[in-house]
């Protein structure tokens, strides 16, 4: 298809072209203009062209009616959606920034977009509402091209703007349930089942099975943020609440009216909640992050909580337990003392005992643990008639002082975390006797002067 061509009439100071032996107006008067325009018009024709001129004339508000209208006839869209979005559209136009479709223009639409006080992904869902808008616009054939479309830049969500929830603990359910009023089953429900809002919202009392041994809650495909559907086993104390709620039900859905997020936060305010901890923030969504936590902290299995919760990947789940400071207190209780070990290698190698109630005693003494200790020393009494073991494995300086320098010392390392194991370890002295005078070192026996006079053995 060859470029049309453009001319100025005699005594006009607009361009013109010829399309199928008609000599139409281009509308401009500069020559690079006047060519795009004649090349809209012999493609599209020039009555399609002008249609599409006199839209760019038309009122916005009109143009966001009818967008709207077909929200609800065609994608069935409901009234909170279509309230979102009229509410997104029609921002701008109660600014006066846009007041016909001509005006919507990157050089427009940007720095009106800057200006929103607002987060960053508050101001994208703004883009999102206005892109589809627009690309409505195109494909019902009142525009050409979405004139925003890839020329705008998102806004960069950081860490900062995604806000992190916390899980509440049982007290605070207990008081949030307490003034909830009509909507306690909901409240208990998010909590019980760990369904989001929205799958709640689209419940029905035929997904409620109440009446079984074993009670559940069916969630479809459709109304889950996977689109799987799940079956979600219930408490008996749920059960009969649904049972009680289900005679006197108005409508098939389970809960006509959800609350808005100021409503819920006004319930937070009157439970005596604080909204706002080092560990998160308290929402509707912290009753999904709260019914995580129990299950893994009733069944000590993260892989059962990521399949309850419905989460597609573990380090989902990773974020969605939370821990108290009650909690770590209670495993520092528990953590095992290694100070017993120290003392107990201590005693083996100075092989310190004055007298039996001497310094080797008080140190294990003091090295005794409770019995939710990790590790746990015994010491037996010395016998008289048991084999002299050698302080440190060297040899005293004398006979006579052997007796009063030595003592026989048995460790047992116990761990209580690991019960029924066999001691760790049994330290004990060689089968040794006393010299005799026909028995004399370096004399009728060959000289043995080997130091390491102790063995370790398994019993």
């Amino acid at each position: 298809m060859s470029s049309p061509t453009v001319f100025k009439r005699t005594g006009r100071n607009i361009y013109s072209t010829c399309i199928d032996g008609r000599v139409v107006s281009t509308g401009q008067t500069d020559q690079r203009l006047a060519l795009q325009v004649a090349t809209q018009m012999k493609s599209i024709g020039v009555e399609a062209y002008r249609q599409g001129k006199r839209v760019l004339g038309d009122r916005l508000v009109d143009l966001i009616e009818e967008h709207l209208k077909y929200l609800e006839d065609v994608d069935a869209r409901d009234s909170q959606h279509l309230r979102k979005k009229r509410m997104q559209l029609m921002k701008p136009v109660e600014d006066g920034v846009f007041i016909k479709l001509k005006d919507v223009r990157k050089q427009t639409f940007e720095p009106w977009w800057n200006t929103l006080q607002c987060g960053s992904k508050t101001r994208n869902e703004y883009m999102t509402a206005w892109n589809v808008f627009l690309d409505w616009l195109v494909y019902d054939g009142k525009l050409d091209e979405n004139p925003i479309k890839g020329k705008v830049r998102r806004a960069r969500v950081s860490k900062i703007d995604q806000r992190k929830r916390r899980a509440l603990t049982i007290h605070e359910m207990s008081s949030l349930l307490n003034v909830a009023g009509k909507h306690e089953l909901l409240y208990l429900t998010a909590y019980g089942t760990g369904a989001r809002f929205n799958e709640l919202k689209q419940l029905c009392w035929d997904d409620v099975c109440d009446s079984q041994s074993e009670p559940f809650i069916v969630l479809r495909p459709h109304t889950t943020k996977n689109r799987k559907g799940r079956t979600q086993y219930i408490s008996m104390e749920l059960a009969s609440m649904f049972n009680e709620a289900r005679d006197r039900a108005k409508t098939n859905r389970v809960f006509a009216a959800m609350p808005s997020h100021h409503t819920v936060e006004k319930h937070l305010k009157l439970a005596g909640i604080e909204k706002q901890t080092d560990e998160g923030i308290a929402c509707f969504h912290s009753l999904r992050h709260a019914f995580t936590t129990t299950i893994a902290i009733m069944t000590k299995d993260a892989r059962l909580a990521q399949r309850m919760a419905d989460h597609a990947d573990i380090t989902t789940t990773q974020g969605y337990l939370h821990t108290e400071q009650s909690e770590h207190a209670a495993v520092m209780r528990e953590f095992p003392s290694v100070r017993a070990v120290k003392c107990a290698v201590e005693v083996v190698q100075t092989g310190q005992n004055e007298t039996n109630d001497g310094p080797v005693k008080s140190i294990v003494e003091q090295s005794q643990v409770s019995v939710n200790g990790a590790l746990r020393l015994a010491q037996y009494e010395p016998d008289q008639s048991s084999p002299i073991m050698e302080p440190g494995g060297i040899e005293p300086p004398c006979r006579d002082s052997q007796q009063s320098a030595s003592t026989c010392v048995f460790i047992r390392l116990i761990s209580t975390a690991h019960r029924g194991m066999t001691p760790c370890a049994l330290v004990q002295p060689l089968e040794t006797s006393s010299p005799t005078p026909q028995e004399t070192p370096g004399v009728n026996q060959p000289e043995n002067r080997d130091h390491g006079l102790y063995q370790t053995s398994s019993p």
